[in-house]
């Protein structure tokens, strides 16, 4: 078993989480399409590789991991147009919410001066993307899709519990930031 699953202190409740959404992939290829599949795929492995990263126990070298990134995300957007491409709507505005969700965090992790400069603009628009994330849940649910209703909400709690992980992440690097100083 990874170092990383046996460590004392990992909290269970993540564990569960990605054990969930990798149930998701199964459910996916099942009951829907190849393109639904391929979408939690990669978007697991994404997670995955990121909570890694972030606990430092990564498989793989910054060096290596940056291509099997970059070819994850070439993949996302792939899936991306092909939802554009069968008119699904409703996936395209869900995916759209994401990528701006990730571009609000790494704005936050490249630039956190001028995330605290636009403080105010910057929890607006965060709120903002949460809001329409949640109206996504909503908006399954009327159309009772109920796995994208489950998905999509394991999802938003899945990634609440990485953001706080990044959030612990920066903290160390300003301590150790200011301790060297």
């Amino acid at each position: 078993m990874p170092r990383f699953f046996t460590l004392p202190n990992y909290p269970f409740y993540k564990l569960a989480i990605v054990t969930l959404l990798a149930l998701n992939v199964v459910i996916f290829a099942w009951l829907e399409s190849l393109t639904n599949a391929v979408d939690a795929l990669v978007w697991v492995l994404l997670l995955v590789l990121y909570e890694l990263e972030t606990n430092g126990v990564a498989p793989l070298s910054e060096n290596q991991l940056r291509p099997v990134r970059n070819a994850l995300i070439i993949l996302i957007v792939l899936v991306f147009f092909r939802y554009l491409q069968e008119s699904e709507w409703l996936n395209v505005c869900n995916d759209l919410l994401w990528f701006a969700l990730i571009a609000l965090l790494e704005m936050e992790v490249r630039w956190p001066d001028k995330v605290l400069q636009f403080r105010h603009s910057y929890w607006l628009a965060t709120v903002l993307v949460f809001i329409g994330l949640i109206a996504m849940v909503v908006a399954w649910a009327m159309q009772s899709a109920w796995l994208d209703v489950y998905d999509a909400s394991l999802w938003i709690v899945a990634f609440g519990s990485i953001e706080a992980d990044i959030f612990q992440l920066l903290q160390r690097k300003r301590i150790n930031a200011n301790s060297r100083t």
